[in-house]
């Protein structure tokens, strides 16, 4: 798992850089996943195949956040090559873990991820209750 991996710090000379960088990347990256999560709700809306439909429902916000967090996964391996100790994984959480020792360690302001994470939840409910069977 992605929490066992061997952690490596931002080398100090690039903490600074690497924190306005990661933010940079959180404030451009949040409303193009707030863009994809809306896009679900369309295409949903329009998919005509049961199948389709639900396997969208349950995994379309669960892949947008995984992409975001990718986003920061990327910027990360720019200053620390961390890919390499990362499983392969679906599952955005892994990331999550993996990433959030980087975000703490160099004081990432966290509230707009958190503030993010509260909204694709609210969303993946909200697409539960309209659609789901």
């Amino acid at each position: 798992m992605p929490a066992l991996a061997v952690y490596k710090p931002v080398p100090k000379e690039f903490s600074k850089q690497y924190k306005n960088e990661i933010e940079k990347t959180v404030k451009y990256q949040i409303p193009i996943a707030k863009k994809s999560i809306n896009s679900i709700f369309k295409e949903v809306k329009t998919e005509e195949n049961s199948y389709i439909k639900t396997v969208t429902i349950e995994q379309g916000i669960n892949s947008v956040i995984f992409d975001f967090y990718l986003a920061l996964i990327d910027v990360t391996d720019k200053y620390i090559n961390i890919k390499q100790d990362i499983q392969p994984t679906d599952w955005y959480g892994d990331l999550k873990v993996t990433i959030s020792p980087y975000l703490n360690d160099n004081h990432v302001d966290i509230s707009k991820i958190n503030s993010f994470l509260d909204y694709a939840q609210k969303k993946q409910i909200e697409l539960e209750n309209k659609y789901k069977y």
